[in-house]
């Protein structure tokens, strides 16, 4: 393109970047993204998605986060997607203490964002990753906390949520039925 006298725009420095790592080649993602500074481009949420989800792949949890920091305080509103992306990453790369502590430390920074931009946010779709992480790390007891907090906050569980809870067993996990009205 650039050969060609073309300026590539904002989509196509993302969709080289998402590319990039989607193929676990986050490092090179990041020299696209400093030619994208280098020429005075904004980067926007779905630059920092592609990003957090590259350094997710890769285990580069620090860098994760930092993206995220760096994209508030560039004041690019994080998508409800955002913090999906790096929860489901941070469980499945079996870190659930640090996906733990991302939500209690950045989602209530986001939710709050979101609500002051008039953009509702989708909680329950950050319960759902936190109980399927939870699940899938056998921390039972923290799966079910976030159930009964779901409720008690009025989020209902949806079935993709209830489902993730099937392998248990009533003997083992006592669940108060107040929790689910019965």
């Amino acid at each position: 393109m650039l050969d060609e006298g073309i300026a590539p725009d904002v989509v196509t420095y993302n969709t080289v970047i998402h590319a990039l790592c989607k193929e676990r080649r986050a490092k090179e993602a990041l020299s696209v993204l400093e030619l994208m500074s280098q020429r005075g481009m904004r980067l926007d949420v779905f630059t920092y998605n592609s990003l957090i989800y590259g350094m997710c792949r890769i285990n580069q949890w620090a860098e994760a986060t930092r993206l995220f920091d760096e994209m508030v305080v560039q004041g690019v509103l994080p998508h409800i997607i955002t913090l999906r992306i790096l929860l489901d990453a941070l469980f499945q790369g079996g870190m659930p203490e640090e996906a733990h502590k991302v939500v209690e430390a950045k989602a209530k920074k986001v939710i709050d964002l979101m609500v002051i931009k008039d953009r509702v946010p989708d909680i329950a779709s950050c319960y759902k990753a936190l109980v399927n992480g939870y699940m899938q790390a056998k921390r039972i007891g923290e799966a079910l906390r976030l159930v009964e907090e779901m409720i008690e906050q009025g989020v209902m569980p949806d079935l993709e949520t209830l489902k993730a809870l099937r392998g248990l067993h009533p003997k083992r996990h006592v669940v108060s039925a107040k929790s689910f009205n019965c």
